[in-house]
């Protein structure tokens, strides 16, 4: 069990350093060769390297059942700890970001919930994932272009912070890609020793180990911004990681290798869709949401992480 944590702990070291370094080194270069920063912000929203890079490791290590829980694992932490903590945290109500951003991760994450139906999503149904998540960044751009130009102004800051020279930023990013695949595997292999050690299931580890692990930097993502004034970066991000992970990255690592949802794997994406449910029916009926559903959403992550435990 001790090796298994310090796989853990030390592939999330890892993994964060690695992601850190290949975003500051990429949009260093894009700046460089002259790519808007917009093009990367919107492609980035909802996206963290994080997440993606653990669920394509694993789904190329053949472990489909973490891969698909550590992405749906990933939205229930962002949606419940990350978000909650931020509302409980907020000085006022969290207004809504608008009736348009709030619908549209709804066909995401219905299409998501087709996909899993069945207990596989197949390449085909991942190449078809990925074409939903490019009209998404698509009606983003077209309708949510605050919240993107928020994620543009996080990636002008991180390429101003980069080091000036192409060969460096260069270095940076394939340094950073390198640290990242070689944290996921790390990450990845403490999963393995964790499901052989104990009587969990695969999906359980990856949705409330890895989701957690890979997600512990959502929580500032959506704290410093309701505490700052400035709650559509957040909302942005809470709604954009919705719509990404469950047509992007599921797409990605489905497209890489088949992935098989075990029964806690479908529990995390019907946890996903209750928390949905909760926060934008308020969202849409009041406009706005305060402590009391930062504090069911915590209650909802509690409770399923006792029931999915027991699957």
């Amino acid at each position: 069990m001790l090796l298994a944590l310090g796989l853990l702990a030390g592939g999330t070291s890892v993994l964060y350093i690695g992601a850190e370094a290949a975003v500051r080194g990429a949009a260093g270069l894009a700046r460089t060769a002259g790519i808007p920063m917009f093009v990367l912000g919107a492609l980035l929203f909802g996206t963290d390297l994080e997440g993606l890079g653990t669920a394509v490791v694993a789904a190329g290590r053949g472990q489909t059942s973490i891969a698909a829980g550590e992405i749906f694992g990933s939205i229930l932490f962002v949606f419940s700890a990350a978000f909650g903590v931020a509302v409980l945290l907020s000085r006022r109500p969290v207004p809504s970001p608008g009736t348009a951003m709030v619908l549209a991760p709804s066909l995401p994450l219905l299409a998501a919930s087709v996909a899993i139906f069945d207990g596989v999503v197949a390449r085909w149904e991942g190449i078809l994932l990925l074409v939903l998540f490019g009209l998404y960044v698509w009606f983003v751009v077209r309708e949510g272009r605050a919240a993107v130009r928020r994620r543009t102004e996080e990636i002008e800051r991180e390429a101003g912070e980069a080091p000036g020279s192409r060969g460096v930023q260069a270095a940076f990013t394939v340094g950073g890609l390198a640290l990242l695949y070689v944290g996921a595997t790390v990450l990845v292999a403490g999963a393995e020793r964790l499901v052989l050690e104990t009587d969990l299931l695969t999906g359980f580890v990856g949705a409330a180990i890895l989701g957690a692990l890979v997600s512990v930097d959502e929580v500032l993502l959506e704290v410093l911004p309701i505490r700052r004034g400035t709650p559509d970066l957040a909302t942005g991000n809470l709604f954009g990681t919705l719509a990404a992970f469950t047509t992007g990255v599921l797409g990605v690592a489905a497209v890489v290798r088949p992935l098989q949802v075990d029964g806690a794997g479908s529990l995390a994406l019907l946890g996903v869709a209750l928390l949905y449910a909760v926060v934008g029916t308020t969202f849409l009926a009041r406009e706005r949401v305060g402590k009391v559903v930062g504090l069911t959403v915590l209650v909802v992550y509690a409770a399923w992480v006792l029931v999915a435990s027991a699957v």
